[in-house]
């Protein structure tokens, strides 16, 4: 059968016996108080520190990985018409157009970033399929026509 409060609360006690003196007992007490509160602010800064560091760290992580994601696949391409050119220059190069084919992948990535562009800047249109002179019947979406019905 076990008293009350556990092992923790019997340690205390056998602690205080073995003191021998009240003033052992206080100074012990008091100690014990002290490294509980430091013990506590401790774990508070730790804890502060722990809401500020993580969510800050896996925002910079995202931000890395959002940088890589946008312009990862542009560095490639530019890379490899690096390699394919200076592989084109060398001795038994193996492309026709020598020290033009790193200009080739440069103007590649940039085509292809001009395309993006193009499209996102283009207006929107009524149709649900760009091209076809009439809208198709969408529930719950509407286009320029349902919005002028509106007015």
């Amino acid at each position: 059968m076990s008293a009350a409060g556990g092992p923790r609360v019997r340690r205390l006690f056998r602690r205080a016996a073995d003191a021998g003196d009240l003033q052992t007992v206080i100074f012990r007490g008091i100690g014990a108080v002290l490294f509980a509160a430091g013990s506590a602010v401790a774990s508070g800064v730790l804890t502060i520190a722990d809401l500020v560091i993580i969510p800050l760290s896996a925002m910079a992580n995202a931000g890395g990985a959002f940088v890589e994601a946008t312009f990862g696949g542009a560095a490639q391409i530019i890379n490899v018409g690096a390699i394919s050119t200076a592989l084109s220059i060398g001795p038994g190069g193996m492309f026709n157009l020598g020290p033009f084919t790193f200009a080739l992948g440069f103007g590649a990535v940039l085509l292809a970033f001009y395309l993006v562009v193009a499209y996102l800047s283009e207006a929107p249109t009524g149709n649900f399929i760009p091209g076809i002179p009439f809208d198709i019947p969408t529930p719950g979406f509407g286009g320029p026509e349902e919005d002028d019905e509106d007015s």
